[in-house]
């Protein structure tokens, strides 16, 4: 959900996990990388497909339960599982299988969020609806994400413990962001290795280029050999633009960053008032400040 779940995995497997920390992959979870893992096959849970992911899931846990430590943290990196049909169902059986869970999520800026997610869309042949960068792209994105009020409600349970963290800008040069998951959740880090931007987007023109592209292919998708042909052309064009020097940044408009920010107020408001008294500590006060200034 481009909340930073990739420099969290990253920086985890950086070094050889403690006995205390699982983080499944390999022959326990199926990785479509090999240096990060992610988890989205969760979503899966209480549909027919998803028993073999609550296999798994059991003999994780049942593993982590032979370890000769006084604690094990297994921990799944998801992304909030925006699209999961059943959340409900998915933390009951981790509670039924856990001695506590806790649910973590990232709150990040929407004025930011949104042109980082369609750019991440944009580079992605199996996204064709993603294909430009105007405001009316990042709103159809903005009708299906980033509601944090929504996805309170979607995680909270009983017997769960539900953690929302602020995500900021500056976390991107900063460890701010793994040192608020770390207090929170007592999952300790490995010191950082460099400052690079982990899964950074393309330079604006860079992504115009490539949307261009996608666009000027859209055709193909319609003839199987076709296709197959242009997916590797757009895939070889996208490796040769992302060896460029990284261009100057997406950056929102005062007018469209105003639109964005218009079309979460309620939500972003709603969302307050679900954290309760912690919407009062410094952190979130900050957040809430920099999605919302006060206008002048």
């Amino acid at each position: 959900m481009k909340t930073g779940t990739e420099a969290l995995s990253e920086r985890l497997l950086s070094e050889p996990l403690p006995e205390s920390l699982i983080i499944p992959r390999g022959t326990d979870w199926p990785q479509s990388r090999s240096d990060i893992a992610k988890h989205p096959e969760l979503k899966l849970m209480g549909t027919r497909r998803g028993a073999m992911i609550e296999r798994r899931l059991e003999d994780i846990v049942a593993e982590a339960r032979t370890r000769d430590v006084p604690e094990v943290t297994i921990l799944f990196i998801a992304e909030a599982l925006r699209a999961t049909k059943f959340p409900d169902y998915i933390l009951s059986r981790f509670a039924a299988l856990a001695d506590s869970v806790d649910v973590v999520y990232f709150a990040r800026q929407q004025s930011s969020a949104l042109p980082s997610v369609l750019a991440h869309r944009i580079q992605s042949w199996k996204s064709p609806h993603h294909a430009d960068l105007t405001i009316g792209a990042l709103m159809r994105e903005g009708r299906r994400r980033f509601k944090y009020d929504q996805y309170f409600d979607r995680w909270s349970g009983s017997g769960v413990r539900l953690i929302p963290l602020p995500y900021f800008e500056d976390d991107l040069k900063t460890d701010g962001l793994m040192q608020r998951f770390a207090q929170n959740t007592g999952i300790s880090f490995p010191a950082a290795q460099n400052k690079t931007p982990t899964n950074a987007s393309l330079g604006k023109e860079q992504l115009e280029r490539l949307a261009a592209l996608k666009r000027q292919l859209a055709w193909t998708r319609t003839i199987p050999v076709i296709r197959h042909l242009a997916e590797r052309v757009y895939y070889a064009m996208r490796k040769r633009i992302r060896s460029e020097t990284q261009g100057k940044k997406w950056v929102l408009t005062a007018a469209e960053k105003r639109q964005v920010t218009d079309f979460y107020r309620e939500s972003n408001a709603r969302f307050k008032k679900l954290l309760g008294s912690a919407a009062r500590n410094k952190q979130w006060t900050r957040w809430f400040n920099e999605v919302d200034p006060p206008r002048r």
